[in-house]
């Protein structure tokens, strides 16, 4: 921060408190800034890509409880274990599941 004066002889002493008050309040304020603020639209991005994710685990759960003859809470459990064993994300497991690119069969034969 610059500070220019119009006349020679410098600042009084409260001047200069308050220009370092102003200059810090600057620097902390620069350290936090975020070039890309938080849109309504991210908001939305992420609202929907929640949706989905849900939408994503509750398809998946009824395709295990389906092949698996299990109710839905059990299927749950079955894909959260699968996941924990698996050290995956449980949206990524589901998904997997979802798109045929993760057999039911396979997590089903994981030991609860």
């Amino acid at each position: 921060m610059n500070l220019l004066l119009t006349a020679p002889g410098g600042l009084p002493e409260p001047d200069v408190d308050l220009a370092q008050a102003l200059a810090d309040v600057t620097a902390v304020a620069l350290v936090n800034w975020n070039p890309y603020p938080i849109r309504p639209d991210d908001i939305s991005s992420r609202v929907q890509a929640a949706i989905a994710a849900k939408a994503t685990m509750e398809l998946a759960s009824g395709m295990i409880a389906e092949h698996g003859g299990l109710s839905i809470a059990q299927a749950q459990r079955a894909l959260r274990t699968y996941a924990v064993r698996a050290d995956d994300r449980l949206t990524q497991v589901a998904h997997a599941l979802v798109h045929r690119a993760l057999p039911p069969e396979t997590i089903l034969a994981v030991p609860a």
